[in-house]
């Protein structure tokens, strides 16, 4: 054989080893990243069941101010109404937008499409009249919407 061959059998076995080393090198990466990405899955569900949790404490304490709010009679009835569907639809809202299902706005459009009469362009005519409540609606969160429900309830009482 001449050295030439020889020399290139040696650099065949070396560059497998090479690619071997890498490919395995590799694989463990992945792994850790696969059990980070699982781990972070877990914290992320976790984390969203706290935020639903204290956000469903506040909907229930929003529900016994609109109970007291709606027992006494208020010029502006569409108003209440409006502010009484936002409330209503804080369960559906507050868990789609904390387990990431969908944005408030787009979780709170598709109640009010689905389980509502009144329309979404008439809910945001009679309840976006006030700049800190469209500044709230803007925000697109689950705290905005909270103060959202609070600012309105706030305006009726």
């Amino acid at each position: 054989m001449s050295m030439a061959v020889v020399g290139g059998i040696v650099f065949s076995v070396f560059l497998m080893i090479l690619l071997f080393v890498r490919g395995e090198n590799i694989k463990r990466d992945l792994k850790r990243a696969n059990a980070k990405l699982e781990s972070t899955s877990r914290q992320k569900t976790h984390l969203g069941g706290i935020v639903m949790e204290l956000a469903k404490e506040e909907q229930l304490m929003l529900k016994e101010r609109m109970a007291k709010v709606q027992k006494d009679s208020s010029p502006n009835e569409r108003f209440v109404v409006c502010t009484s569907l936002l409330i209503d639809a804080s369960d559906s809202v507050i868990s789609d937008a904390a387990l990431d299902n969908r944005t408030v706005r787009k979780a709170f459009e598709y109640y009010i499409s689905n389980f509502s009469d009144v329309p979404y362009t008439e809910f945001k005519a009679v309840i976006l009249q006030d700049q800190k409540r469209k500044q709230l609606w803007a925000g697109d969160n689950i705290h905005a919407y909270l103060e959202l429900c609070k600012s309105c309830i706030a305006a009726i009482e």
